[in-house]
This record gives C-alpha cells, sequence and structure tokens, in this order.
C-alpha cells in the first residue's frame, strides 16, 4: 500500500507569516487566556443575562438622562444620547472581535483533532502493517510445518513400504 503524505495545515500567525501548525503549537493557542478570554465573552454575549443587563442598561441610561434619578444623579448625555451611541459602537467592535476570536479558536480547535486524528491514522496503519508482516510470517511457517510433515508422512510410509516389503520377503523365505 501507497502512503498518502498530507502536508499539516497552515497558519497564518497574528504578524501574517504562515507557518505550519504542530499540535504542541495549537494546544499553547488554544489554552491561551486570551482565547479564553474571548470564548467568555463571547458565551456571555450570547445569553439571556447579556440581553436583559442591555435592557436594564438602557433603561437606566434613558431614564437617568431624562432625569427620572435627580437629584441623586443629574442628567449626563441628553437625547439623541451621543455618548451612549459611542458606548453601544464600541462595545459592538470588541463583541465582533471577541466572535472572530473565537471562530479562530475554533478552528484552531478542528485543526487539532484534524492532526490527532491523522497521527492515530498513521499510528494504525503502521500497526496494521506490522501485523500484516507478523501473519505472512506466521503463514510461511505454518507452510514449512506443513511440508516437513509431507515430507515426513512420505518417509514414514517408505519405511512402512520397505517394512513391508521386507516382512513378506522373510515370510516367503520361511515357508
Amino acid at each position: 500500500m501507497k502512503k498518502e503524505t498530507k502536508h499539516p495545515p497552515i497558519l497564518i500567525n497574528p504578524i501574517g507569516f504562515a507557518k505550519e501548525a504542530k499540535p504542541e503549537q495549537l494546544l499553547k493557542n488554544l489554552r491561551s487566556f486570551e482565547g479564553r478570554l474571548a470564548g467568555f465573552f463571547t458565551y456571555f454575549s450570547g445569553t439571556m443575562g447579556f440581553v436583559y443587563f442591555h435592557v436594564f442598561w438602557f433603561t437606566f441610561w434613558i431614564l437617568a438622562n431624562h432625569g427620572a434619578f435627580r437629584p441623586w444623579i443629574e442628567p449626563f448625555d441628553p437625547f439623541p444620547y451621543g455618548l451612549l451611541t459611542m458606548v453601544v459602537s464600541l462595545e459592538a467592535i470588541f463583541l465582533a472581535t471577541f466572535v472572530l476570536i473565537t471562530q479562530n479558536r475554533e478552528a484552531l480547535v478542528d485543526t487539532y483533532r484534524e492532526l490527532e486524528e491523522e497521527q492515530e491514522a498513521e499510528e494504525e496503519e503502521a500497526q496494521h502493517e506490522e501485523f500484516e508482516e507478523s501473519v505472512e510470517g506466521i503463514q510461511k511457517d505454518l507452510d514449512d510445518i506443513k511440508n516437513a510433515i509431507s515430507f515426513i508422512n512420505q518417509k514414514v510410509q517408505s519405511v512402512e513400504k520397505a517394512k513391508t516389503t521386507i516382512e513378506d520377503g522373510n515370510g516367503a523365505e520361511h515357508k
């Protein structure tokens, strides 16, 4: 059997240079603090808790800026809420970045799994070839034993034939 040689996947690092992926490097990237933090924010932004937080925040912001909490909080961002717009825009930028980081992380997980599967397949193929060689060796040994038994049977038969001939010859002389 001819083995297919697969090249490791090519990853683009943050600076933009291509490099071949190695499982150890992938694990290091997957376990990074930044990746886990991005994963947390991406996970949290996909929950109802995130929605409830924003409903509360926007309601509070609008009410505070309409004077509902005066004298404790003075209005600080009058309608059309320019500061709120800027904060929400920055939040959207960061959330989009976190989602992209998480997608890249998932791609690393897929690549890592792919590399592991390739390595397992190569190990299984090597083990299979080793078993095939062992079976071929055992088959050869069995053929040798079969040939030896056949040879021994032929010798036993010729000895018995010779013995029978000798006995028949001796018996004819004694009569």
